[in-house]
């Protein structure tokens, strides 16, 4: 992770108060908890399968990443006696495609709602602009109708229907400038203001 980015940041919201901070190699307990706390449905929409519990190959791919081809944040409830993971967003850089990344972004089920996969989108985004990226992936269970429709409020790059799956490239977005100031934008604006602040900008 460049040194120009935070080690971590806090967030609030109803009252609790979530540290937002990069994935590190030793999360992968922490990573297979949180994936313990999803519906079968939300496993469904995010991996398109149903799994008991992460294996030791996706723990790996999801933990051990380098903060510049790999960029992943996770998102932990400080609220109670003992830290509990709740959220994760990453991206992926396209190797023949400097321009654009994979970007995949999971709240578990308790814990949707409370605006963090907000606080997430805005982070990857900023990140993924700092390092020159301009397109964002999303591959989106074409079921996930309130994720396809938050992403369809940005600027559609491109858009592919794969059998269940909905491909959606968006333009990456550097600061809450880039966001329409329509009332249905004023959630994403706040969150990336959060973001802008909490990085320095």
């Amino acid at each position: 992770m460049s040194k120009n980015f935070p080690s971590h940041f806090f967030f609030t919201s109803e009252g609790s108060r979530f540290r937002l901070r990069p994935i590190h190699p030793s999360d992968k307990d922490l990573l297979q908890r949180g994936f313990g706390e999803l519906s079968e449905r939300s496993k469904y929409l995010r991996l398109l399968q149903i799994n008991t519990k992460l294996s030791d190959v996706q723990l790996n791919y999801f933990t051990e990443v380098d903060g510049i081809r790999h960029v992943a944040w996770g998102i932990l409830d400080e609220s109670g006696e003992e830290p509990k993971p709740v959220g994760i967003g990453r991206f992926v850089k396209f190797k023949d495609d400097k321009d654009l990344a994979e970007v995949a972004i999971t709240i578990i089920d308790s814990h949707q709602g409370k605006g963090l996969g907000r606080i997430l989108f805005a982070t990857l985004n900023f990140i993924a602009c700092q390092i020159g990226l301009k397109k964002l992936r999303y591959y989106v269970s074409s079921e996930n109708r309130s994720a396809l429709n938050s992403l369809k409020k940005f600027t559609v790059l491109n858009q592919e229907n794969d059998g269940s799956l909905t491909i959606l490239d968006i333009k990456a977005i550097p600061n809450h400038q880039a966001i329409p100031d329509a009332p249905q934008m004023q959630r994403f604006i706040v969150a990336m203001k959060k973001v802008e602040k909490e990085m320095g900008i």
